[in-house]
């Protein structure tokens, strides 16, 4: 009988043994579950976000163009004023321009258009020069760009002609975008013309890929 009471007693103390072990495991399962399922949240969140980054980035193009070394700026009433263009300021709505040590700066609204002379050298990005009137033809067809804001396009290197324009809908589609992408990869845009508008603040651009 004492042995019974013993083999009972072991059985129950194993039962409560083996639960317990029982309720141990699915509440670790339970907390496991749980973290994975932090881990896949964030990380769907992280990706979502790196996305919409790389849509934003996708839809934004800033394009380093050439200017001439001499450009001619004609005035709205008439006259006109040449010298090497060496920087736009939005927040003035002014364009300065430098020859023989002078500089002028010169207020958007007198001017009716900036044109680059086509015997001027540009230069592209590594330094190399690009000589458009002697031999060097474009690679591509003249493209305008209209409706761009002035802070958008900056005078980066007066010296060397750079300059940079920021390009994204609506002046340009997603599409024009990757075009543009895809010669600039190996070709220089070089600006031909510039025509400014005051009231809207706003620049077009004209220029052809070498």
């Amino acid at each position: 009988m004492r042995k019974l009471n013993i083999v009972k007693y072991t059985v129950k103390a194993m039962k409560a043994f083996f639960q317990g072990w029982v309720v141990a495991i699915l509440v670790m399962a339970a907390a496991i579950a749980g973290n994975i399922q932090a881990v896949m949240s964030q990380n769907v969140k992280t990706g979502n976000s790196l996305l919409a980054q790389t849509q934003i980035k996708a839809d934004e193009l800033e394009l380093a163009v050439a200017l001439p070394e001499l450009a001619e700026v004609f005035f709205k009433k008439g006259e006109s004023n040449s010298g090497r263009v060496i920087g736009i300021d939005a927040q003035g709505q002014a364009l300065s321009i430098q020859r023989n040590g002078k500089t002028a700066k010169i207020p958007l609204s007198q001017i009716a258009r900036v044109v680059f002379k086509k015997e001027a050298l540009a230069y592209r990005s590594n330094r190399s020069p690009i000589i458009r009137g002697g031999g060097e033809r474009p690679t591509g067809k003249l493209v305008t760009w209209s409706g761009i804001p002035i802070n958008n396009f900056t005078v980066k290197n007066s010296t060397q002609g750079q300059a940079v324009v920021k390009l994204k809908p609506p002046v340009v589609s997603t599409a024009q975008l990757r075009g543009i992408q895809s010669v600039a990869r190996n070709r220089q845009y070089v600006v031909d013309e510039i025509q400014f508008n005051s009231q809207q603040r706003t620049v077009t651009i004209l220029a052809k890929p070498y």
